[in-house]
């Protein structure tokens, strides 16, 4: 039987042990229930505030996918444009040369223009429009025009002379010819 009494002793020790040590550390209800509520709140409080995370979150992504898409939208354009300003500063080399053919030319007629008054039907030459004559042909900066004008200012003879005129105005008109023939083509060639 002294077992009986071990068991019993033991199992009134427990008993007594469970008993103290349940009621020492429990907390009364109304903590306990203070306690449950305050946590509930909080995890109310933090599922509506995850809650609102993900949605910001959400919105957010939204918009850097909508940036994401204007922003390649807009490198598409950029890339289109300077496509377009390419072959516009292509075409403007193209039309800048033409400009260069149809000037020199202009310079040609000028000068036509400066011999036809000092020599054209009805006018006399002077020393001022032979003066004129000198100087666009000097700025003209053409070896062959030079030397074909020093031809006509120094002529001897009516024939002679008659030869030398020819000869200047048919360099001239060649090269007025070329001149703009050679636009057209830089013109033609750059389209």
């Amino acid at each position: 039987m002294p077992n009986m009494r071990s068991i019993i002793a033991i199992i009134a020790l427990v008993s007594l042990v469970l008993l103290f040590g349940c009621t020492a550390k429990s907390v009364p209800q109304g903590q306990y229930d203070t306690l449950a509520a305050s946590c509930s709140k909080a995890q109310a409080d933090a599922a509506s505030s995850l809650a609102s995370e993900v949605a910001k979150t959400g919105a957010a992504n939204e918009k850097l996918s909508t940036c994401t898409q204007e922003k390649q939208s807009l490198e598409s354009l950029v890339a289109v444009r300077e496509g377009e300003n390419a072959q516009l500063r292509a075409e403007n080399a193209v039309l800048d040369a033409a400009r260069a053919k149809t000037s020199l030319a202009a310079q040609y007629n000028a000068t036509i223009g400066y011999y036809l008054e000092a020599f054209g039907p009805g006018h006399v030459p002077n020393t001022v429009r032979l003066k004129n004559i000198d100087t666009q042909v000097a700025s003209m900066n053409d070896s062959a025009l030079q030397t074909l004008w020093l031809g006509v200012k120094n002529c001897q003879g009516i024939s002679d002379c008659d030869n030398a005129k020819a000869t200047f105005i048919s360099y001239i008109d060649g090269r007025i010819t070329a001149l703009n023939l050679e636009a057209a083509a830089i013109v033609g060639n750059g389209q």
